[in-house]
């Protein structure tokens, strides 16, 4: 174990939604290393239950849960299954995402529009809305939202992500707004784009999505999965208990230029 891996989330409760996608898994990955205990949340059962034999972690501090968080009762159900096995929930990471097909604004088709707007923002109100009260009553907690670099910035085609992820930024906000009287945080985390299955099979290849978007970070490379998920435990961690209603750009220079 590094000292970036130290047990600085020792027995605490974290919930990750989206926890069966490359990023969801690598976060809930290095929250195990931190000492957590935490809860996997995917709708994709098949996916969540891959996941969960890939993490090397005591049966007793994982729990996987199928939920779509586009659902009120599913994600309140969620929520209060944690609550009722664990108790006190520490951490909710909003990380539960989906990429609407490339099309201009005027050319979305409402229901692509509802889609990204449903799962990636609303999706992650519903966990806040259900989380926050059990955090409140343990005396605190963390709400961190996986945002995006293109919730600040624009690209051809991805008005629909952008626009949902610029409100995961202002909800973060929002919380830690309303809820610092509660000793709740409040968090964003952009990250840039970072090489996971997702952009392997939008490219094709590790090597096409780095020959097709590395020289655009100053950085002059993608970002890794374990990067955005080390940030993600640190923010969530005492270790940042003054840092709160911000957005923390893990984009390599991106949104610098």
């Amino acid at each position: 174990m590094t000292t970036a891996d130290a047990p600085v989330l020792d027995g605490k409760i974290v919930i990750v939604t989206g926890a069966a996608g490359g990023l969801g898994q690598a976060i809930a990955a290095h929250c195990l290393l931190a000492g957590a205990r935490v809860a996997l949340l995917d709708r994709d059962a098949g996916m969540l239950a891959q996941c969960r034999r890939a993490l090397s972690a005591e049966e007793s501090r994982i729990l996987a849960l199928s939920c779509d968080v586009t659902d009120a009762g599913a994600t309140r159900a969620a929520v209060e299954q944690v609550a009722a096995h664990w108790g006190e929930i520490y951490a909710l990471v909003n990380n539960a995402a989906v990429v609407t097909p490339g099309a201009k604004v005027a050319d979305l088709a409402p229901e692509q529009w509802r889609q990204a707007l449903d799962v990636n923002l609303t999706g992650a109100w519903l966990m806040s809305k259900w989380a926050i009260p059990h955090m409140v009553r343990a005396g605190g907690g963390v709400v961190l939202n996986i945002a995006s670099q293109l919730g600040s910035v624009a690209a051809p085609g991805r008005g629909a992500y952008g626009a949902s992820k610029a409100g995961l930024i202002a909800l973060a906000r929002a919380i830690a707004v309303d809820h610092a009287r509660d000793g709740i945080r409040g968090l964003s985390l952009s990250p840039g784009a970072v090489l996971t299955s997702r952009l392997v099979d939008r490219y094709g290849s590790a090597q096409a999505a780095c020959d097709a978007l590395a020289a655009k970070y100053p950085a002059g490379r993608l970002g890794t999965a374990e990067e955005v998920a080390r940030t993600a435990v640190f923010l969530i961690s005492e270790a940042a208990s003054f840092i709160t209603g911000t957005d923390i750009r893990a984009d390599g220079g991106y949104t610098a230029q």
